[in-house]
Formats: structure tokens, C-alpha cells, sequence
């Protein structure tokens, strides 16, 4: 997973990028893809503002979060959001794509199977 991070009228601490690489391995367990994550932060006007993107193959994710508190609770709610969004797709993805394939290969083993009905008769 590539991680990049910016920060915007703020001070990018180490402390901060550790905390969000962190939290972001907790994403790549429902991928197999390579991710290729970018996330903005900022402060404006006394509010902690992160935005976040999440490229793999096939999607697209985006997640916004601020928090007047601190940022860490800021990343939290992004990271959450962008997981929720992660899970949802994938699962809807892998149950159309399985009901398909299954049907597919029904029909297959029953038309390639006539050698059983002759068997049969004979």
C-alpha cells in the first residue's frame, strides 16, 4: 500500500504519519490489490480538516472528516468511513460475481456430463 500524506498550514509531525499509516494497514485486509492512498490535512479556522483518497484496481474512494477536538479523532472518522465504504463494495461486488460464475459452471458439468445417461441405458 503506498501511503502519501500532505499537510496544509500545519506541521506534519512524524507522530502523525505513523498514526495514519497505522490506521490505514487496517484497510488492506479487504483487498488483495495494490492501494494507492493520498491524504490532505489541514487546519482552518480553529477546525481539523483531513480529506482522503483510496485508488485500487476497479474503485474509487473519498472520505472527509473534521474534528475541532484534535486530528486524531479526525482521522478516526476518515478511516472509518473509507473502511465501511471498502467493505460494502466489496461484498456487493463478490456476491454478483459469484452467483454468476456459479450458475455458469452448473450448466457446464450438465451438458458435459452425457457419457452418465448412456451408462444408464446401456
Amino acid at each position: 500500500m503506498d501511503v502519501s500524506i500532505t499537510a496544509k498550514q500545519m506541521d506534519l509531525t512524524d507522530a502523525l504519519k505513523n498514526y495514519v499509516t497505522e490506521r490505514v494497514s487496517r484497510i488492506k485486509k479487504y483487498t488483495d490489490f495494490n492501494l494507492n492512498a493520498k491524504f490532505s490535512m489541514g487546519v482552518e479556522k480553529h477546525r481539523n480538516h483531513i480529506h482522503a483518497t483510496i485508488k485500487g484496481n476497479g474503485f474509487y474512494l473519498n472520505s472527509e472528516a473534521e474534528d475541532p477536538a484534535s486530528m486524531y479523532k479526525a482521522i478516526d472518522l476518515c478511516v472509518d468511513k473509507l473502511e465501511t465504504q471498502l467493505r460494502r463494495g466489496k461484498f456487493n461486488y463478490h456476491e454478483k460475481k459469484t452467483g454468476k460464475e456459479s450458475i455458469r459452471q452448473k450448466e457446464f458439468v450438465q451438458i458435459a456430463s452425457p457419457t452418465t445417461v448412456d451408462e444408464k441405458i446401456s
